[in-house]
């Protein structure tokens, strides 16, 4: 096996476990994506990412074709689309941390910025948080849905369904990824009470600081 792959391979099931330690995927839900050359490793369907080695990955080519043996998860088109929209990216984690989803699930949603910005952390890392309305998990429209809110965002709210994060590795997608749970949560135990950042503090935070995608 190519020295590259072979050390992607262990990256992502590493990457996975985290995910699953910090308690952002239950059962076989969750997948993850890693740019891995001019092809896609990701995981596979039907899997705890709590238990996935190197060798269950599935590797693909561009055009979602699989080289070798595996399944990929179900949702592999947002990976694939938002890595062919995004040549900046190189791991997208989709998850269904608890307070995300249930955020997911309120009604009146502002389809621009699911969430409050209420930290300058969280300004930094993720600023405006567009949601992306249900879609039916597994095609190829959610794919080209998420892939067109991550154009210019690091991160997108999935409606009844969770998150996707993007990054330039591994580490910071999965960041972004905690850093909108983080956000979620507090929003909830806020309850209507929580007093964000206004406009002309957020945009003063990320040009000081240097946040991702306005």
């Amino acid at each position: 096996m190519d020295p590259l792959e072979q050390a992607a391979r262990q990256e992502l099931a590493n990457a996975c476990r985290r995910l699953h330690g910090a308690g952002l995927v239950a059962g076989s839900g969750g997948n993850v994506g890693l740019r891995c050359g001019s092809r896609l490793l990701v995981t596979p369907t039907g899997r705890s990412l709590g238990l996935i080695v190197p060798e269950e990955l599935v590797l693909m080519e561009m055009d979602g074709t699989v080289v070798g043996a595996g399944r990929p998860t179900k949702e592999w088109h947002i990976h694939l689309m938002v890595l062919l929209a995004r040549r900046d990216v190189f791991a997208v984690v989709h998850v269904h941390p608890p307070y995300s989803v249930a955020v997911s699930c309120l009604e009146n949603l502002d389809p621009a910025m699911s969430l409050p910005i209420y930290t300058p952390g969280y300004a930094i890392r993720v600023g405006l948080l567009p949601l992306v309305p249900f879609i039916m998990p597994g095609s190829g429209e959610l794919g080209r849905a998420c892939a067109s809110a991550l154009e210019h965002r690091d991160a997108c709210l999935m409606a009844n369904h969770g998150v996707t994060a993007v990054g330039a590795d591994l580490e910071a997608a999965i960041n972004v990824a905690e850093e909108v749970e983080a956000n979620a949560q507090l929003h909830l135990l806020l309850d209507g009470r929580g007093k964000a950042l206004p406009p002309d503090l957020f945009e003063k935070v990320r040009r000081q600081y240097g946040g991702g995608k306005a």
